[in-house]
């Protein structure tokens, strides 16, 4: 679910997540830089998912796959920074945090 949330920076109507001002990004290159950003991190999530749902070759990489699908998100959230996304950070780093120290009860829901 965290990563189809990156969708909404296609939503013309959700101003919190804007491609049109980026505090890092020159103005030349926010669209192209955004969309970049938004499907690779869409896409590694996706895998996420996958590997979570227990798909051979991938849930043996889970927290691999977690920590670039979450860095990704944590670049494209603070390039086009909003004050509303701190939740998206906050989600990023927890899953980050997951991934590295890899508690038990986290093997326990990789199938």
């Amino acid at each position: 679910a965290h990563g189809l949330v990156h969708l909404l920076y296609l939503a013309r109507d959700v101003p919190e997540f804007s491609l049109g001002s980026s505090w890092l990004v020159p103005e030349s290159a926010r669209r192209p830089v955004a969309l970049a950003l938004m499907v690779t991190t869409v896409a590694a999530f996706v895998l996420v998912a996958l590997a979570v749902w227990g798909v051979p070759g991938l849930s043996r990489i889970w927290p691999v796959l977690t920590i670039a699908a979450a860095s990704l998100s944590l670049v494209l959230l603070v390039a086009f920074w909003n004050n509303w996304l701190i939740l998206g950070v906050a989600i990023d780093i927890a899953l980050i945090a997951v991934a590295a120290v890899r508690p038990g009860w986290a093997q326990h829901i990789v199938a």
